[in-house]
């Protein structure tokens, strides 16, 4: 997700359809967990997602930094879920797949072993507790600074700090143990 992009519109400054997609497919993952993580359920994090991609497709949002008002406005949703009954959100079933990382110049079975590669270490971030977990799919997937994390989480940056080299020590921790599989 860039900082300064204008998301929803091309330079004419008229809504762009295949601009909101692209919107919408970069940021969904990466909202969905924090929206995962503020209400603690699956179904409504993906329904709060939908609403407001909606409010953004329906108002013809200009987002001058779209990662600070993505983040805010599903925190801010995530605030009237928990003020409102749940009687009024309705459910809708959407997999999301987790990002992966390619390498134009490898064969098929380098490609291969790096998706394995990729499936073991997403396994292994995701034995991390859910807050570190989170703090580490946005520094190192998402590429958010310290300080972003920090603000949009409400937390200082030496926690992020804290979060992000205890992930890093397990990561490499189960990495040593695991040897032969990362070879």
């Amino acid at each position: 997700m860039g900082e300064n992009n204008t998301a929803g519109f091309n330079d004419n400054k008229k809504f762009d359809e295949k601009s909101f997609e692209d919107l919408y497919r970069r940021a969904y993952p990466t909202l969905k967990k924090y929206a995962i993580y503020l209400v603690k359920d699956i179904e409504d994090a993906q329904l709060i997602l939908n609403d407001v991609f909606i409010s953004i497709w329906k108002n013809g949002t200009v987002l001058s930094n779209e990662k600070a008002y993505l983040f805010r406005a599903i925190k801010n949703a995530a605030t009237n879920y928990h003020k409102s009954p749940k009687a009024n959100l309705l459910s809708i079933d959407n997999e999301e797949e987790a990002p992966e990382i390619i390498d134009l110049k490898e064969t098929p079975s380098q490609a291969v072993q790096n998706k394995d590669r990729n499936r073991m270490l997403y396994a292994l971030i995701d034995q991390m507790p859910e807050r570190r977990r989170l703090i580490f799919y946005m520094y190192r997937i998402d590429g958010f600074s310290y300080r972003e994390i920090a603000v949009l989480l409400d937390i200082s940056v030496r926690t992020v700090e804290d979060h992000l080299v205890k992930g890093f020590q397990f990561l490499q921790q189960k990495v040593l143990e695991n040897r032969s599989e990362f070879r």
